[in-house]
C-alpha cells in the first residue's frame, strides 16, 4: 500500500534526512518525490536507510555524472528541490554555487539541488563523507543557500514598505509582511544551525592539523 505525504523542509539537508530515516524505521520506503510530495511503499521496519547529498552548487552535467556514479555503487537515487519553483523553461541564478553551477535551468538542474540516496540497511553507518574538510565544504555551501533565501525574503519585506510598490490594500500588505516574517524565521533557523556546524568543524579541523 502506498502512502503520500505533503511536506516541505526549510532544513533541507539534515532535517529531511532524519525524517526519511524515521519513516524507514516505521516501515515506509521512498518510492518517488515531487516538489511538496513524498510517496512511500510499505516495507519492513529498518529495512532501508537514507542520506542526502547537496549538488546545487554543481553544474547540471557534473551533478548528473555524480548521480550515475552513485547509482553504479548500488544506491537508489531521487532528485529533490530546495526552494519552491513551479515554472518550466526558466533560468535561475544560484549565487551560492560556483562557476557554471550558478546557472540552473528547467529542464536541467533547477529543482534538482538535492540527491536522496537509498540503501538497504547493512549495519554500516550511512555516511557519504567522513572527512572533516569535505563536511566543512558542504555545510558552508548549504549555509550560503539558506542565507540567500533569508536575504531574498528580507529584500521582499523591505520592498513592501516602498510607497506605491504594492497595489494591494494596507491589511493585505501587512498579511504579506507577516507571511514573509514567518518564512524569514523558518530559513533563519537552519542558517544559524549550519553556521554553528561550520564553526564546530573549523575548530575540529584545527585540532587535527
Amino acid at each position: 500500500m502506498s502512502k503520500t505525504v505533503f511536506r516541505y523542509f526549510f532544513d533541507f539537508l539534515n532535517g529531511q534526512e532524519k525524517w526519511l530515516n524515521r519513516m524507514a524505521r516505521d516501515g515506509y520506503r521512498l518510492k518517488k518525490c515531487g516538489r511538496l510530495t513524498y510517496v512511500f511503499d510499505e516495507c519492513s521496519p529498518n529495512e532501508y536507510e537514507y542520506a542526502i547529498e547537496f549538488v546545487g552548487n554543481q553544474a547540471y552535467s557534473k551533478a548528473k555524472d555524480y548521480r550515475s556514479y552513485l547509482e553504479s555503487m548500488g544506491f537508489q537515487t531521487f532528485t529533490k528541490n530546495i526552494y519552491l519553483n513551479f515554472s518550466y523553461g526558466k533560468v535561475s541564478w544560484r549565487p551560492y554555487a560556483k562557476g557554471i553551477g550558478q546557472i540552473a535551468t528547467s529542464p536541467g538542474g533547477l529543482n534538482k539541488e538535492l540527491l536522496i540516496l537509498e540503501k538497504k540497511s547493512d549495519g554500516v553507518p550511512f555516511e557519504l563523507h567522513t572527512d572533516i574538510h569535505d563536511k566543512l565544504s558542504i555545510y558552508k555551501t548549504v549555509r550560503r543557500a539558506c542565507a540567500w533565501a533569508v536575504f531574498m525574503i528580507t529584500l521582499l519585506g523591505v520592498m513592501t514598505f516602498i510607497p506605491n510598490e504594492l497595489s494591494v490594500s494596507l491589511p493585505m500588505a501587512w498579511l504579506l509582511r507577516i507571511a514573509l516574517l514567518i518564512f524569514f524565521s523558518l530559513f533563519l533557523i537552519p542558517t544559524m544551525k549550519y553556521s554553528s556546524l561550520v564553526k564546530y568543524l573549523k575548530e575540529e579541523s584545527e585540532i587535527f592539523e
